[in-house]
């Protein structure tokens, strides 16, 4: 986007010199005291002509992307579950707090040896906790299932557990089968959060 304003102020500029010129070159005096007076009108033209026509000309090749699959908005950000757990966590320390949502890995945590293969930290945790002064990440939660204990699920959570370790970044993580009472799911953050 950057690099298009720039075309377009230089072409603008393009467009302004050309019209000078032109302009200057149609004055009686430069006409009179000016031996090839009519070599600046021919420039000045064509600097107009040529400005004018790529500021006109269509922006980009004019092909449109080709998906290779269909895509559809979803209807909810949270499961009725999730709903029901962010309602508790919102009211832990309002004041001190903000819990943001479906947080990838890759925004709360940098890898620092084979920087360029990131792939793990696009795995995403039903919630985190930040300072609400500075959005310092300070607690993930998550929220699982009976699939997560599908052979598939269980490695990418022992995964996301042993990073959020390295990292020195907790995580909690709740059952809904278990009580998670707001009670329960209190004392368990507060237990574990980054003071």
């Amino acid at each position: 986007m950057r690099r298009l304003k720039t075309k377009t102020l230089l072409l603008l500029f393009l467009l302004f010199m050309g019209l000078t010129v032109f302009a200057v070159s149609l004055i009686p005096f430069f006409k009179e005291s000016v031996r090839f007076a009519w070599i600046a009108t021919i420039v000045g033209a064509a600097l107009m002509i040529i400005a004018v026509a790529l500021l006109l000309v269509k922006r980009g090749d004019g092909k449109k992307v080709v998906l290779s699959s269909e895509y559809v908005r979803k209807k909810q950000l949270l499961t009725p579950p999730e709903q029901e757990l962010y309602a508790v966590l919102k009211k832990i320390n309002p004041d001190r707090y903000e819990v943001i949502p479906q947080m990838a890995l890759v925004n709360v945590i940098d890898k620092k040896t084979n920087a360029s293969y990131r792939n793990e930290l696009f795995r995403v945790c039903d919630f985190c906790f930040v300072d609400k002064r500075t959005f310092e990440p300070l607690l993930l939660v998550e929220l699982n299932d009976s699939s997560h204990n599908r052979a598939d699920r269980a490695e990418r959570d022992e995964k996301v557990a042993a990073i959020c370790e390295d990292a020195g970044l907790p995580l909690v993580t709740f059952w809904m089968d278990d009580d998670i009472s707001p009670s329960t799911v209190k004392r368990a953050v507060k237990r574990n959060i980054l003071k």
